[in-house]
C-alpha cells in the first residue's frame, strides 16, 4: 500500500493532474522517514543494507527530477515574460520534464522490487505505519493533493502579441473585459446603440440629436467577462452596462456565444449575440467573421444582421440592419499596437438613405505580469463618419459625431 501511495504522489507532484508544484521536498521527507524506520525495524544487516540501497537509488531519481522541475519553472517564467511566446515554447519547456518524470517512475518500480525483496512482510507493515503516521503523508492522499493550486503561468494559448491571438479564448481562460477593441465587441452595432467595453463618451451635433431623439452627449461604462468553455468555443456577457450621463440608468446586458473553426491561416467564426430587453425590446445580432492573425499585422472582417424586435408585452415593428465591420491591427512592437476600423453599416433597412461608413482609430499596450496578461486600450471613432447617399441629398461627413472609449482587459487561466 505504501508503494502505491508513493506512485500516486509522484503522479500528483509531476503535473499529470494539471499541477506543476514542487512537492518533491515533502516526498523527500517521507523517504527520509522511511529510511529511518528501515534502520530501526530491519534487524538483519545484509537485508537492511539492501533495503537502504533501494531507497538510495530512488532518492537519486527524485533529486534528478527536482533539478529538472526547477529548470522547467525557469523556462515557464521566461516564456511568461516573452510577448511572442507560443504554445510550442511552453511545450518545449515540458518535454525534458516529461522525460525525467518517466525516469522517476522507472526508478520507483526498481526500488520497490529491490526493497520488497529485502524486508519481510511484518517489517514492511511497521515501516508503512511509521511513514503514513506523519502529517506530511497527506501528500499521498489524492483527494488532499488535488486541492493544491497549480504553479502560476500564463495560459499556453493567450499570446502576448495581440495580432497573433485568435477570436476565441483557450479552454479555461477567463478575460475580464473593461476596454474597447475586444474581440467580443467587434461588430456589436445595433439599430439604436453601439456596444463596446470600458468607459466611453459619445458626442453628436444638435441636429442629429434632435433627429434621433438621443442626448447630444452620453457617458457609458460597460464591463463583463469572457470564458473559454471548450476548445474554440467561448461564452460571455457585458453584465455591467451603465449609462452615467446625462442620467444614470442600467442599459441592456449583452450576452454572446462564439464558435471558432481554425482553417489554414484563417479563423472562421460564428457568433450569436443578444441584448436583454431595453427601450426597443430584445436585441439580436447573429453573424460571422473571418480573422487573419499574424506576427505583426492582423485583420478581421465580419457580416452581422443586428435587429431589435420589441417584446411580447410591448411589440414594435422590428428594426433590422446590416453591418460589415473591418478592423486592421498592427503591432509596432510586441507590447504596443495600433488599429483602424471601417466597413459599412445600414442600421435600419426600413429607412432609405441610411447607409453609413464608420471610421475608427485605436491603440493599446499589452502588459505581461507574471501569469496574467493585461491590455490597456483606447479608441476614437466616428460611428457615422460618411453617409454616401443620405435621404436629404448629397453625401456628407459627420465629423462632429464621435465616440471616445478607454479601459483595460485582463486575461488569466481559471483552472
Amino acid at each position: 500500500m505504501l508503494w502505491v501511495a508513493l506512485a500516486t504522489a509522484i503522479m500528483l507532484l509531476s503535473g499529470e493532474l494539471g499541477r506543476e508544484a514542487d512537492d518533491g521536498a515533502t516526498l523527500a521527507l517521507l523517504l527520509a522517514s522511511m529510511r529511518k524506520s528501515t534502520i530501526q525495524d530491519v534487524a538483519d544487516s545484509p537485508r537492511r543494507a539492501a533495503a537502504l540501497r533501494a531507497l538510495a537509488s530512488f532518492e537519486l531519481g527524485l533529486a534528478a527530477y527536482r533539478r529538472q522541475l526547477a529548470t522547467f519553472k525557469a523556462c515557464i517564467a521566461a516564456a511568461d515574460n516573452e510577448y511572442g511566446a507560443t504554445r510550442a515554447d511552453y511545450d518545449a519547456c515540458s518535454q525534458p520534464l516529461e522525460s525525467e518524470r518517466a525516469n522517476l517512475r522507472a526508478s520507483l518500480v526498481t526500488a520497490e522490487q529491490d526493497y520488497e525483496a529485502a524486508v519481510t512482510q511484518a517489517e514492511r507493515a511497521r515501516v508503512a505505519q511509521a511513514v503514513l503516521a506523519l502529517p506530511e503523508a497527506r501528500l499521498l492522499d489524492p483527494a488532499q493533493a488535488s486541492k493544491k493550486s497549480p504553479l502560476p503561468s500564463r495560459s499556453r494559448g493567450v499570446e502576448g502579441v495581440l495580432t497573433e491571438r485568435h477570436p476565441t479564448l483557450p479552454r479555461n481562460v477567463v478575460a475580464v473585459v473593461y476596454g474597447p477593441l475586444s474581440s467580443a465587441t467587434f461588430g456589436q452595432r445595433f439599430p439604436s446603440r453601439i456596444i463596446d467595453g470600458g468607459t466611453s463618451y459619445a458626442h453628436q451635433d444638435q441636429a442629429r440629436a434632435d433627429a434621433t431623439g438621443t442626448p447630444a452627449e452620453l457617458w457609458n461604462m460597460r464591463g463583463g467577462a469572457r470564458v473559454g468553455m471548450f476548445d474554440d468555443f467561448e461564452a460571455g456577457a457585458l453584465f455591467m452596462p451603465l449609462q452615467l450621463a446625462p442620467s444614470f440608468r442600467f442599459d441592456p446586458v449583452l450576452i454572446f456565444f462564439t464558435q471558432q473553426f481554425r482553417l489554414k491561416g484563417v479563423d472562421l467564426v460564428i457568433r450569436t449575440s443578444f441584448q436583454t430587453p431595453g427601450d426597443t425590446g430584445w436585441g439580436l445580432n447573429p453573424g460571422t467573421m473571418l480573422a487573419l492573425p499574424g506576427r505583426k499585422l492582423a485583420a478581421r472582417v465580419g457580416f452581422f444582421v443586428p435587429m431589435e424586435v420589441g417584446t411580447l408585452k410591448h411589440p414594435i415593428a422590428p428594426m433590422v440592419g446590416l453591418n460589415a465591420p473591418l478592423r486592421v491591427t498592427w503591432n509596432l512592437v510586441p507590447s504596443f499596437f495600433l488599429s483602424a476600423d471601417s466597413g459599412v453599416a445600414y442600421d435600419n433597412l426600413a429607412r432609405s438613405g441610411a447607409l453609413e461608413v464608420p471610421l475608427g482609430l485605436g491603440a493599446g499596450y499589452t502588459w505581461l505580469t507574471g501569469s496574467k496578461v493585461i491590455d490597456f486600450t483606447t479608441s476614437f471613432s466616428w460611428d457615422h463618419w460618411l453617409s454616401p447617399s443620405p435621404e436629404q441629398g448629397s453625401a456628407h461627413l459627420a465629423w462632429q459625431t464621435y465616440r471616445i472609449a478607454f479601459g483595460a482587459s485582463l486575461y488569466f487561466q481559471a483552472l
